[in-house]
């Protein structure tokens, strides 16, 4: 651990306490000390182990979950998986996931498991999560575990088997940003609001290359519910990770949680915590301050989470957009939006209601929505031909929603109450909007397609979604009254009953909270942990890859801006237990496919996209003179697609950082580039010219022009630059270094006892349909 005199932020604190090896300019080998598994990201990795011989380093530091494939109608309990799970490919990915978990010794949370649940809110829920670490998860909303003041940020598959098998990744340490936002919040107005400001101002790349700190006086007066909410969608801003500093807030939901230390620990943990806030004086390289008064009920209006109004206002018209980039974004949502500029938002019919996701689905989001029903009366109802549907975020908080009289006040007033799971966020399992309607929802990606074929969503806040339910078009929440509110905070603060004196509980429920992980192994201290069968094998063996020295070839111009992953890949080729296979898929929607039957309400492309015409079939690089190229989800099948079609290298202005950093571990090259040079060489490529790209000299030849042009110069990182020259995997070059890791985890047991794991032996865990057991 590292220390200076120099002041420092949140982020460099918890950097600084993590590095294993400094490589200097910035790159080096960090510690991972909580890593969260789910069945989408996470075959390929495990799959990997087996091929290589490899075990996993840190069995006992992860905590498995099955959330983006199940289905979230009623579960019987005597219903096995290829009963609860219908659909062939999602129940394979779900059953791989309970092999592997079993083969390699992981606590796991089963379908059958009431502590079941989306990955990002079962790991706080249990106190998995903890101030100052660092946690990673296949999934790009890792950032909502920022809010206790962890670094965490999303990776991909191969940076999963990286984490399995060594416990540590290779980072370029990031840049600091804080977004500070003072004053007092407007009734009505909640953390949803907050964020989807934030993203309107800064836009969907304003945060790229930095870890955003949130801070200032709205951002302390919020719950940890709201706090989580706000760091989730640090993503959808561009951010590596968001963060806020802990305190008292933080302290008071985890204490008491199952696996939160406890007793003289604890005492010691907290000490601790309250040191790793950003010391006075810190530097931040990108500083924003936000005055939350000026912040409305927030909803957006097209295919990105920056295309954002107030609720009191209008659909923008593009023609008065100054950027020709965002003017053009701007002209295909709407088209594909189906609105026209001027259009006010109040006057936008919905047909399809969703409160859930990683965002909003926990007890206090669920609290602000019930709180609208009670607001418009015991005759609330949802509106004519509208489906509303609310899906909590795990089984404990479904549990807890059913005590507490909340799902009853749903399901009075028309809401479906729905099992534990991703559901309509992603729409990987059966709960999906139908082409051309539209869906009021609480999550956090508004794309193209995102929550089904030609579905169109409006992101906004649990409180915002149910007054569209009731009203059936977007309706400003504070129409409704509401009783008792404080500025912002309390429809996040305040139990159901206190809001409504409904007919729930009155005994106080916190079964979320109080729940102790039944059979799961007692604490240990790491030292002790180092000859465990399920321990690390100690291997410096490497999975060979293509090596890229040069590549000459067509290159296929395109001229998007922010070229999401769902864009990409849509969700349906992601469930797959491969890495080839995908070229199929890639860009799906905008490519014809002769004799393929469309989904309903579905039409492919009448004109070519650029990769089914000539020459560019041949494709082997792509110049992209759109920014922010490969952003949205980890989903590493984009990367796969791309390579599976034949394409090794993508030159942008800039890109989504997990998938940049997906190409670099799957053999493939990212170019940064100026825009002018970018669109530069998508001149020579839409002249059918060919670039020829020198990894070594490390510069971009522009083959076949006879005016001697000169060759355009790029940088890559130098250990990133030499395992593409050498073809070596990175897990090889990292088990190289495992003495170096051997260490590092002796220091911290010493050190931070709280981060000590869990014994590796292999506990199968009971499940309330399998032990009948209400003790937990």
């Amino acid at each position: 651990m590292s220390s200076s005199s120099t002041p420092r932020t949140l982020y460099d604190k918890i950097w600084d306490d993590h590095v294993v090896h400094d490589k200097g300019g910035g790159l080096a080998l960090i510690y991972i000390d909580r890593h969260l598994v789910h069945e989408v990201s996470s075959p390929q990795a495990f799959e990997g182990l087996r091929d290589t011989g490899r075990r996993l380093r840190r069995p006992d530091c992860t905590l498995a979950t099955v959330d983006h494939n199940v289905p979230t109608a009623p579960r019987e309990e005597h219903l096995g998986l290829d009963s609860l799970v219908p659909e062939p490919e999602s129940r394979a990915q779900c059953a791989a996931l309970d092999k592997n978990v079993k083969d390699f010794g992981l606590a796991y949370f089963g379908i059958k498991d009431r502590r079941q649940g989306i990955v990002h809110v079962i790991g706080p829920e249990q106190g998995f999560t903890l101030p100052g670490i660092t946690c990673v998860c296949g999934d790009s909303h890792t950032s909502t575990h920022g809010a206790f003041g962890a670094l965490a940020f999303g990776i991909g598959t191969s940076e999963v088997e990286h984490v399995f098998a060594t416990q540590t990744l290779w980072q370029r340490k990031s840049k600091n940003m804080r977004i500070n936002v003072e004053g007092t919040l407007a009734e009505g107005v909640t953390s949803k609001d907050v964020i989807l400001h934030i993203i309107g101002q800064i836009g969907t790349a304003g945060a790229s290359g930095c870890v955003i700190e949130y801070a200032g006086t709205v951002i302390r007066s919020l719950s940890m519910e709201a706090r989580m909410s706000i760091c989730n969608m640090s993503i959808e801003a561009g951010a590596r990770a968001g963060m806020i500093a802990p305190d008292d807030v933080t302290f008071s939901y985890l204490k008491g949680r199952p696996l939160a230390p406890k007793g003289e620990v604890w005492d010691k943990a907290e000490a601790y915590w309250r040191s790793i806030a950003s010391d006075e004086g810190a530097n931040f390289d990108i500083e924003i301050t936000i005055d939350g008064a000026s912040i409305s009920p927030t909803v957006t209006w097209g295919t990105s989470p920056q295309h954002v109004a107030p609720i009191t206002g209008v659909v923008p018209d593009p023609a008065t957009m100054e950027d020709p980039a965002r003017r053009e974004s701007a002209e295909r949502a709407l088209k594909y939006m189906g609105l026209e500029p001027g259009t006010r938002m109040q006057d936008i019919a919905i047909d399809k209601v969703f409160i859930g996701s990683c965002t909003n689905s926990r007890i206090e989001d669920l609290r602000s929505a019930a709180k609208v029903l009670a607001a418009a009366g015991e005759n609330a109802r949802v509106a004519p031909n509208l489906l509303a549907m609310v899906v909590p975020g795990s089984g404990l908080i479904k549990q807890q929603a059913e005590a507490e009289g909340i799902a009853a006040a749903f399901q009075r007033a028309g809401f479906q109450w729905r099992e534990a799971g991703c559901s309509m966020c992603v729409g990987m399992n059966a709960d999906q909007l139908d082409p051309g309607k539209r869906c009021a929802s609480t999550s956090n990606r508004n794309f193209e397609g995102r929550q089904g074929p030609g579905g169109r969503t409006h992101l906004m806040s649990p409180a915002m979604a149910t007054a569209v339910a009731l009203t059936g078009k977007l309706t400003d929440v504070r129409s409704f009254t509401l009783p008792g509110a404080e500025a912002g905070a309390a429809p996040l603060s305040v139990s159901f009953e206190q809001q409504t004196g409904a007919n729930a509980s009155k005994t106080a429920i916190r079964v979320h909270h109080d729940a102790p992980i039944p059979s799961w192994p007692a604490p240990e201290s790491e030292s002790a942990q180092e000859d465990s069968a399920d321990g690390a094998q100690k291997s410096t063996g490497s999975t060979p890859m293509e090596p890229f020295v040069v590549l000459r070839g067509l290159a296929a111009p395109m001229h998007l801006s922010n070229t999401d992953t769902d864009q990409i890949i849509p969700k349906q080729f992601c469930k797959t237990l491969k890495r080839t296979g995908l070229a199929k898929g890639l860009f799906y929607y905008q490519r014809q496919h002769p004799g393929v039957e469309p989904e309903p309400g579905v039409t492919f492309p009448s004109e070519p996209f650029v990769l089914d015409t000539e020459p560019y079939t041949r494709a082997k690089i792509i110049v992209s003179t759109g920014v922010n190229f490969g952003c949205g989800s980890s989903r590493e099948h984009a990367v796969w697609s791309f390579k599976d079609f034949g394409i090794r290298c993508i030159i942008a202005p800039s890109f989504g950082e997990i998938f940049f950093n997906n190409m670099m571990q799957n053999g493939m090259l990212a170019i940064v580039l100026p825009q002018d040079a970018c669109r530069m060489l998508a001149g020579d490529a839409e002249q059918g010219l060919e670039l020829e790209v020198d990894l070594g000299k490390q510069e971009v030849r522009r083959v076949g022009r006879a005016d001697g042009t000169a060759a355009v110069s790029f940088a890559t990182e130098a250990s990133r630059r030499d395992m593409l020259l050498t073809g070596v995997d990175e897990i090889g070059q990292t088990l190289q270094l495992e003495e170096h890791i051997d260490v590092f985890e002796q220091k911290r047991a010493g050190s931070q006892p709280w981060l000590g794991g869990f014994k590796k032996k292999r506990v199968d865990i009971p499940t309330s349909a399998s032990s009948g057991s209400t003790d937990w």
